[in-house]
């Protein structure tokens, strides 16, 4: 139900949701223009401001309430800001926030100890009272757009939906629609995928199991590296079974814009694919396919390849653990013919699966040489002639992925940050996880990064943390304190069991990422189960909604079920679980990690666990 006032804002009811005084609002080069609303009716306003007309209008059909803002600017702008919806103040019990890409997830519980801003994408889950309120804006978006507010003590603050467009003026601009409705919070995120699904996709064969080279090696890969661990996976009894993809990661290139093979894959790239091919593998490569090193040919050669500063000359718009580069601006006809070929050789060569990373950071670049093309089209713009160039020979995972590209130009997409065997990186990447179970197999196959088996009590590694990544961020005048002496492999086999259950709840891409040959029994253990374990579909995060780490995840594993109970604290926590309240007709289930039985006398019981620990229980008997 919606109501206008006379002063040109609006109350709407959702379920029981009551969003009092909305305002409609236009920035224009960051000052900001009031609207003067001509006329009012029941479904939207039309009026205008100093530079331009605008109309409003508002839809409500089966529970939802679709607004709509569309106008035309009279002057050239360089910034505009579009909210399409501001709330003053809307009280609630918990958020949960959406990143634009892997990570970037936040579930806070309100009241919140400080007042902060937050930005969700696509979707933002309002929740107060159980009832959940969804504002949510579709997956592939005309000019990109996000859902801010802050948070005030039980209280959200000005939450908006808004849209910027860059280098904008004297042309009409239709925003998209943002959708309200309120309900159950897992079945209006299904439902937004239903809505969003561009194509459908056979998730089949991008669900093989596979080995990637990155977090153990970093930069220090080898081909003989490679293939050693090739070569163990392919003896042992059971990661053979289901290990059949071997991914070469960042580090054989000789640098970022000219990928050839550097001299520690002395044989070349198509050697390393023909040997792994030999052994029963898939072989993958990593690129980084629109950044450009500034000492790379097409950065020396050819310059009108790359993105522009505001001003319009190549920039360098990359930056990453102190590299600096330009990015390749795909709406230019000649990026877009080295793309097609580039990637036409390397399928060529036999490669099945290219994992393209930093596509996000090719935004980097403010100016790209067609100004037409929105922002929002730039990363697919850059995909399609690498699409073309595969030919379907190959499967695409999208990393620093931004979902609004859409899903029919990759197999797989990174849903979270970059993991380690770190109990904070586990601890962090959990929600991302979990937040995104929506996505699964319906847009893309989600991957939560590696599946990590090496720890202090599983490796009998002497170099498990002799690389440091954090030393490039040590200036020359730094004093010594201690803060970048990051060790890559703390975490104990209780951790690692976290991670590896996530992973499995995730029910996506399941990567290993160390050095096999050195993993001791029960780390190789490890490895077996995770890569042998049945899949299921995504797992609910019973308690997404509530909490700000999901600690009781619920799994459909053909006709049973698994259940994590996740202990993320640093103390001992009791859970109560009745089997009952998850559709379990069982009176014991099976502890996955552990292989033994646990009994529920009745269908409950409480389970004790130590500080930074699971349970994965899994039974094949249900209720439903």
């Amino acid at each position: 139900m919606i109501r206008f006032h006379s002063d040109h804002t609006f109350d709407l009811t959702v379920g029981g949701f009551r969003l009092e005084h909305c305002q409609t609002k236009i920035r224009i080069n960051h000052v900001e223009e009031p609207v003067i609303w001509h006329s009012a009716g029941n479904k939207g306003f039309t009026g205008g401001s100093r530079s331009g007309c605008w109309n409003f209008t508002v839809v409500e059909n089966g529970g939802k309430t679709e607004l709509r803002l569309k106008g035309r600017l009279n002057t050239p702008a360089e910034f505009v800001e579009a909210t399409v919806i501001e709330i003053p103040q809307l009280r609630a019990d918990h958020l949960l926030a959406q990143g634009l890409r892997m990570g970037g997830c936040e579930a806070v519980k309100l009241p919140c100890r400080r007042e902060k801003e937050f930005e969700s994408f696509f979707h933002c889950m309002i929740t107060r009272g159980g009832e959940t309120l969804m504002l949510s804006m579709p997956l592939r978006q005309r000019q990109p757009g996000s859902f801010r507010g802050r948070f005030e003590g039980e209280r959200l603050g000005g939450v908006r939906a808004c849209c910027e467009l860059l280098c904008f003026g004297g042309r009409d601009i239709e925003l998209d629609p943002v959708t309200i409705e309120s309900g159950d919070g897992f079945a209006m995120l299904e439902a937004w995928t239903g809505r969003n699904l561009e194509c459908r996709q056979d998730f089949s064969n991008a669900a093989v199991p596979g080995w990637n080279s990155w977090d153990y090696y970093r930069w220090t890969v080898t081909a003989e590296e490679v293939l050693k661990n090739a070569e163990f996976i392919a003896r042992d009894p059971v990661l053979s079974k289901h290990v059949k993809r071997i991914i070469v990661d960042d580090g054989w290139q000789y640098c970022y814009g000219e990928w050839e093979a550097n001299p520690h894959f002395a044989d070349g790239m198509e050697s390393l694919a023909r040997e792994l091919t030999k052994m029963g593998f898939e072989p993958g490569l990593w690129f980084a396919p629109s950044i450009v090193e500034p000492h790379c040919f097409i950065a020396q050669r050819n310059p009108e390849m790359l993105g522009l500063s505001r001003g319009g000359q190549p920039c360098l718009a990359y930056e990453c653990m102190r590299r600096f580069g330009f990015v390749l601006d795909p709406t230019v006809e000649k990026t877009r013919s080295h793309l097609q070929k580039l990637f036409a050789r390397y399928a060529a060569m036999g490669y099945k699966y290219f994992k393209l990373d930093f596509l996000n950071s090719t935004l980097g670049a403010p100016r790209f040489h067609d100004s037409s093309v929105p922002r929002s089209e730039i990363v697919r713009k850059l995909l399609e002639p690498i699409h073309a160039g595969i030919a379907g020979r190959a499967g695409i995972l999208g990393c620093n992925y931004p979902f609004l590209a859409g899903n029919r130009l990759v197999e797989a997409v990174r849903i979270g940050a970059d993991i380690h065997a770190r109990w904070p990186n586990i601890r962090n990447n959990a929600l991302a996880a979990g937040a995104r179970f929506w996505a699964n197999r319906r847009l893309w196959l989600n991957d939560p990064d590696f599946a990590l088996c090496r720890g202090v009590e599983t490796s009998f590694d002497p170099d498990l943390n002799r690389l440091n990544p954090l030393l490039v961020f040590i200036k020359p005048d730094a004093p010594y304190n201690g803060e970048f002496d990051m060790k890559l492999a703390t975490a104990t086999r209780n951790e690692l069991e976290v991670l590896l259950s996530v992973v499995l709840m995730t029910a996506g891409a399941v990567n290993l990422s160390d050095d096999m040959t050195r993993l001791n029994l029960v780390g190789l253990e490890l490895a077996r189960k995770v890569v042998s374990a049945p899949p299921g579909e995504a797992a609910r995060p019973l308690d997404l909604f509530e909490s700000e780490r999901p600690a009781c995840w619920l799994q459909r594993v053909g006709g049973g079920k698994r259940l994590l109970l996740v202990n993320w604290d640093d103390e001992p926590r009791t859970f109560t679980a009745n089997l009952a309240d998850y559709g379990i007709a069982a009176m014991e289930m099976n502890d996955f990690w552990r292989n033994t039985k646990v009994v529920f006398p009745g269908g409950s019981a409480s389970l004790e666990l130590p500080a930074r620990s699971c349970r994965l229980l899994e039974t094949t008997l249900t209720d439903d």
